[in-house]
């Protein structure tokens, strides 16, 4: 055998050991839950130029844009481009595991398909951490 295919077999391998230990990770300790989205903070960057050749980068909110506004509105997939920016999406729910009313954020940017699709009242599903209540993920 030769010496690359050794390393694509020891590649192979270590991926599937920590997608492995990431898959258990995620059944041991954490448990499903439905949550809410009550609140979207998103932020995108844009770079304007002006008609004197003057440019500015600015941050603002994404909403204010009909730019961000058309992206949003296009088929999964079939986006022209990603923005640069990040969202803030703040959610709440009720922990499976004591049954506490709970809030937590979580961070998207403009390569991820939630910075677009989500809307306030959206139901999403979650992964509720069983040591601590308030930590969530994806």
């Amino acid at each position: 055998m030769s010496y690359s295919l050794y390393g694509a077999v020891g590649a192979i391998g270590f991926i599937a050991v920590v997608t492995g230990y990431a898959a258990v990770n995620r059944t041991m300790n954490y448990t499903p839950a439905k949550a809410s989205v009550f609140l979207i903070d998103r932020q995108c960057n844009f770079d304007r130029q002006y008609d004197d050749g003057k440019r500015e980068k600015v941050t603002q909110s994404c909403t204010a844009t009909d730019e961000f506004k058309a992206l949003a509105a296009a088929p999964k997939g079939k986006r022209a481009k990603d923005v640069d920016g990040k969202a803030v999406v703040k959610i709440s729910y009720t922990a499976p595991q004591d049954g506490s009313y709970q809030t937590a954020e979580l961070r998207y940017d403009g390569r991820d398909e939630r910075f677009y699709s989500l809307k306030a009242g959206d139901q999403i599903d979650i992964m509720v951490s069983n040591e601590d209540p308030s930590k969530v993920t994806t």
